[in-house]
């Protein structure tokens, strides 16, 4: 429900925009982004009780910067406050170091280290509200974002490094990952176009109904999803905006 009606949030803000485009300020932007992110994992409670030395380690920080592609459209009612919306397309996921029991039919499992990277590339729709001096390009902003998850790819090393054996596969329309991804984000445009924001994902990353409850090897241990109680994601990403296009002006004034 939730989510359904985020969705439909965005669709009448981009009809309000549509009305009120021939009035105000309305141009786009474009650009790319460098993305540094973090998992938050943890493991339900069962899966401790019944693997007492299974352990998230840590979640290193994961770096990406493709491919990512933002086109905005913007609408300043003023020089200090306006709107935007428009389209992304993103990899994000998370990378955690475990050691996890080597599967779930031995009463004294042993255990193994592994690295593991969960991503996806997605595709989103942000609504956010500015607030600043719109003629310097410098302003604050804070938002939220629909994103649908199209691809997925999961890798994982023997070890806690990248120097072990590495497992990959790969999946469109995933099932691992949950199928949308609400958000909530906020940020800070400089002049010259560099841009900073922090995004927080709402609800869980990954899909916790997933995986083999029965898992007889260390991959079916790795994908097993319900091993875990929560999957949060945030990111902070650097980003050049480009101005594209001026697509009606408004002559500000000093009233």
């Amino acid at each position: 429900m939730k989510k359904t009606t985020t969705i439909l949030g965005i669709i009448m803000c981009l009809g309000f925009m549509q009305n009120v485009n021939s009035q105000k300020n309305v141009y786009t932007t474009s650009g790319s982004e460098i993305i540094f992110s973090w998992g938050e994992l943890e493991y339900t409670d069962a899966f401790k009780a019944s693997y007492s030395q299974a352990e998230i380690v840590k979640h290193p920080v994961r770096f990406t910067l493709f491919f990512h592609f933002q086109q905005f459209f913007h609408l300043d009612f003023t020089n200090n406050i306006g709107f935007f919306t428009g389209i992304g397309m993103r990899n994000v996921g998370m990378i955690s170091d475990e050691v996890l029991p080597e599967n779930y039919n031995d009463a004294n499992p042993s255990y193994f280290d592994a690295k593991i990277i969960r991503r996806t590339y997605s595709l989103g729709i942000p609504l956010a509200i500015k607030l600043g001096s719109f003629k310097d390009n410098l302003h604050v902003y804070a938002g939220g974002e629909m994103e649908w998850a199209f691809h997925m790819k999961e890798k994982w090393w023997d070890g806690h490094s990248r120097s072990g054996t590495k497992t990959k596969r790969t999946e469109w329309w995933p099932s691992n990952i949950e199928t949308f991804l609400p958000s909530a984000f906020v940020g800070v445009q400089f002049p010259g176009g560099a841009n900073l924001k922090f995004k927080y994902y709402l609800e869980n990353f990954l899909n916790q109904n997933y995986g083999n409850t029965n898992a007889t090897n260390r991959s079916h241990v790795v994908s097993d999803l319900t091993k875990y109680k929560q999957s949060g994601l945030f990111y902070l990403t650097l980003s050049y905006q480009i101005k594209t296009s001026k697509i009606v002006d408004l002559v500000y004034t000093d009233d």
